[in-house]
């Protein structure tokens, strides 16, 4: 037992350095902070191309074609503003994390010098097809939506540290400050101390920029395309390495860790990649190429949170002779409806808990198993609009999947066969509970002692 607790105290250990690691913690803030952005532009798809898509829309039949490709310029130019811009987005709120975390005097700075870094970045010329021709043209002074989007995701992150970094390390230099006295708003004197960091951050990323598509004749997106980006997401949307990731996710939230600041900066880039493959090819009526993109795992193997403990709660309904845990099931049960199950890990509870531990870990593993293939099949349809983790199951399956009933049947059957699987650990779990807590001889001789004086009490009365 002492060895296995030394062990569990290591992994703890390792577990709380690595989410308190700050970058890790800037990537986190900044994907957080995105959300409501990346809602908004999965409403805007779905309304676009499933409720007022002319020709196939809900409402076709109803409203003239030039009427709703009218209507399709709102939710094209929300879009722009959120999906297609997200990498400057991400970019902005990771610097501006990493300089909070940093004690910077001034944290909106380093996003402002983040978003310039990422122009920077940017080639100087773009191939671009003109409406109604067939072969490219070559266009300067243009800033495409292919890198402001989620393509250009990893060049953003790593924008915004090293940017950061050097930048606020060229701040810390008080030979590099220009002093302004006399009166002076705060505003303009602190432009003016980060005016040379400024310079000098942007003429080093300028000179980076420069010199790697002179030596190499690639653009840098598509160098950190070939060296980073396309290996992590081959790596996290296949079956295999996706499966190991979620399930390391799985145990660490077992034992009491929470995942999110740990695995969650390795896993999520790559599928918000993928993600943003699906609805681009979507939105132009392509073949989806992904299975595996973000919201593929709230919807099959987190359904009412990491391991799918909204099934458990099922189960505790369905068999549970525990008056105590039906009880629990009753009040946990409503947050289980929006995905919220850190009462039930750390309350019923499943961690440190060896029998209800296993289903948890291992249950979605095969739930994921079983939706890829059924999606590979073709019996369900591909992931193409981006849902919350907080969505409700079943309308989830049903948004995400572009309005597919079949989704949410797959989904139905997943809590079915998890509700199956909690239901011989739980009732092993159940066997095993003491029914009354044994009593130690000295509680025991204070009751007896507490009776005999009540006793004596009533005697004086």
């Amino acid at each position: 037992m002492k060895k296995e607790n030394k062990i569990l105290l290591m992994i703890n250990d390792f577990a709380k350095k690595m989410a308190s690691q700050i970058y890790f913690r800037a990537l986190r803030d900044g994907f957080v902070s995105t959300v409501p952005f990346l809602v908004l532009a999965g409403l805007m798809i779905l309304i676009n191309n499933i409720i007022i898509a002319p020709d196939t829309g809900w409402i076709s039949g109803f409203v003239s074609d030039t009427s709703l490709v009218h209507w399709q310029e709102l939710g094209n130019k929300i879009i722009n503003g959120t999906m297609s811009c997200y990498s400057l987005l991400i970019g902005a709120l990771i610097a501006n994390s990493l300089a909070k975390s940093r004690k910077a005097e001034n944290p909106i700075m380093s996003s402002v010098v983040t978003i310039a870094v990422i122009f920077i970045m940017l080639p100087l010329t773009n191939a671009v097809i003109p409406n109604g021709a067939k072969a490219a043209v070559e266009i300067s002074g243009y800033a495409s939506f292919n890198y402001l989007g989620t393509a250009g995701i990893f060049v953003a992150i790593i924008s915004a540290i090293l940017s950061t970094e050097i930048f606020l390390w060229f701040c810390r230099s008080e030979k590099l400050k220009i002093k302004l006295t006399g009166g002076i708003p705060p505003a303009v004197t602190q432009s003016f101390e980060a005016l040379v960091s400024i310079m000098l951050t942007l003429l080093i990323f300028g000179v980076v920029s420069f010199g790697i598509h002179s030596l190499t004749h690639v653009e840098i997106h598509e160098l950190i395309n070939k060296i980073i980006q396309a290996p992590l997401v081959h790596l996290t949307t296949s079956l295999p390495g996706f499966l190991v990731l979620c399930g390391v996710t799985n145990l660490l939230f077992a034992l009491g860790i929470h995942p999110s600041g740990i695995v969650n900066p390795i896993l999520e880039p790559p599928l918000l990649v993928a993600m943003q493959q699906n609805t681009e090819a979507f939105a132009k009526h392509q073949d989806i190429p992904n299975i595996i993109v973000l919201p593929f795992r709230d919807l099959y193997g987190h359904i009412g949170g990491t391991g799918t403990t909204i099934a458990l709660i099922l189960a505790i309904f369905l068999v549970s002779r525990k008056k105590a845990n039906r009880q629990f099931a009753k009040m946990s049960g409503p947050l289980g409806i929006f995905n919220i199950n850190e009462p039930v890990i750390y309350g019923f509870p499943v961690v440190f808990n060896p029998l209800i531990m296993i289903p948890f870990v291992f249950g979605p593993l095969i739930s994921f198993t079983v939706a890829y293939f059924a999606t590979w099949l073709g019996l369900v349809s591909k992931i193409v609009v981006y849902v919350p983790w907080s969505m409700p199951p079943l309308i989830n399956a049903y948004v995400a999947s572009g309005g597919d009933f079949r989704n949410v049947i797959l989904q139905i059957i997943l809590i079915a066969m998890m509700v199956v699987i909690y239901i011989p650990f739980l009732k092993g779990y159940e066997s095993g509970m003491a029914v009354e807590a044994p009593v130690s001889k000295e509680s025991k001789a204070a009751k007896e002692k507490e009776a005999d004086d009540f006793s004596d009490f009533k005697e004086f009365m």
